[in-house]
């Protein structure tokens, strides 16, 4: 049902504007990749039976063919391995995969330079950087699953306009990095009435701009409409802090109302907060309740989302699978065992990041009693944050120029 400052007309156009997210796609060979065009057509992302279990495996064995076809150092790795041939999934730890460092040593591409659609890039500011190309199906698929995603977890909201803090880089034709093109895409999920962005544009790069953030919130919050607020965690941080330091009054945001942060939650060691701490200061300070208060994990070597639940559960969707490896054997463990973060996912056709190995340390938990039937990880941290920098790390060493 509509309000009634909302027409038809209004709501048709703007169900049209999330129809590029929810469109049909094709693989780049239906005849080579059935199984994955067949896996990645499934719109519940949190699919539990044999059967999806059934599709995984038999698109991971096409999607293992076509790397190891394609890209020289995977089919060496897989060739290495004894090629092997999966028949559950169970054995996708079994698979040889890529450390996440290597993409940023590395060109590794599977496909052809003429067939890249879009290339991203992780990191803005010094540093090593990873730079993706990807083809028009490893991005779409990605970006239909974070819709497919966001609407499972009730997010979208086609109704009403929102406000938007948006703690990332203002938009720039010219800014390839991977999370600000994640951030800006936010933004559909809720017609836009007006959005500010925390990093301004200055001509010459990027300016963390907090004053600017806190009177946006104040103006929001004197106004109707939801206000969501999408990005970095350490920005987000570094406002409740300013809003503190200022004697701002705690706001009352409007109902319905939404917090989505990603990228980390250190900027610099010394101003690390912990989650539940961090949820607690935005619900005192903002007036949104914890329960939409949301963070998103991912990075642009492994695009496919992973968005906390109510219960602030990473659910594994029905897309991937992970797998945590000690940190000193690298062999498997079980749930509730931290190690390295592995994800198996056989959506991407563009490069060998289908069984990829994260810099970061998180453990694996069995479903558990938030309703959603997939298992879920929730990550500790980074390992070795100097060597091993993301979009969220460039992003907070703006915080020094405030």
């Amino acid at each position: 049902m509509t309000t009634a400052s909302t027409s038809d007309a209004d709501l048709t156009r703007r169900l049209n504007s999330l129809a590029k997210y929810f469109r049909p796609l094709q693989v780049p060979d239906p005849g080579e990749l059935p199984r994955v065009q067949e896996l990645c057509d499934i719109a519940d992302p949190f699919r539990a039976d044999e059967a999806a279990d059934a599709v995984f495996v038999a698109a991971m064995r096409e999607i293992n063919a076509w790397h190891a076809a394609r890209n020289p150092l995977y089919g060496a790795m897989w060739k290495g391995a004894g090629a092997p041939d999966i028949t559950g999934v169970e054995q996708v730890a079994d698979l040889p995969y890529i450390h996440v460092n290597l993409f940023k040593r590395h060109a590794l591409s599977s496909i052809a330079d003429d067939t890249v659609a879009l290339r991203l890039t992780s990191s803005g500011t010094g540093g090593e950087k990873t730079e993706i190309g990807f083809d028009t199906w490893s991005i779409g698929a990605a970006q239909r699953m974070d819709a497919w995603t966001i609407k499972a977890l009730g997010l979208i909201d086609v109704e009403r306009p929102a406000n938007y803090l948006v703690l990332g880089y203002e938009p720039d034709p010219r800014l390839t990095i991977g999370a600000a093109h994640g951030l800006n895409e936010l933004c559909d999920f809720a017609p836009v009435a007006s959005a500010v962005h925390a990093l301004r544009n200055t001509g010459e790069g990027h300016e963390f701009n907090p004053m600017g953030s806190v009177d946006a919130l104040l103006e929001f919050a004197a106004r109707d409409e939801p206000v969501r607020i999408v990005g970095f965690p350490a920005l987000l941080h570094a406002v409740l802090e300013r809003m503190e330091a200022m004697g701002v009054p705690c706001l009352d945001l409007p109902e319905g109302s939404l917090v989505l942060t990603g990228g980390g939650w250190k900027g610099h060691a010394d101003r690390s907060i912990g989650r539940v701490e961090f949820r607690a200061a935005i619900e005192r300070r903002l007036g949104i309740p914890e329960e939409r208060i949301r963070d998103c994990y991912g990075s642009v070597e492994h695009c496919l989302p992973y968005i906390e639940c109510a219960a602030h559960h990473f659910h594994v969707p029905v897309w991937s699978r992970c797998v945590v490896r000690d940190v000193r054997t690298l062999e498997p463990v079980g749930h509730g065992t931290p190690g390295y973060l592995q994800f198996v996912s056989p959506f991407i056709t563009s490069l060998p990041a289908h069984t990829i190995l994260m810099a970061d340390l998180g453990t694996l938990h069995p479903p558990g009693d938030c309703g959603i039937a997939t298992p879920w990880f929730e990550v500790h941290g980074r390992a070795g944050v100097r060597r091993n920098r993301n979009c969220a790390v460039a992003a907070a060493e703006l915080l020094e120029v405030r």
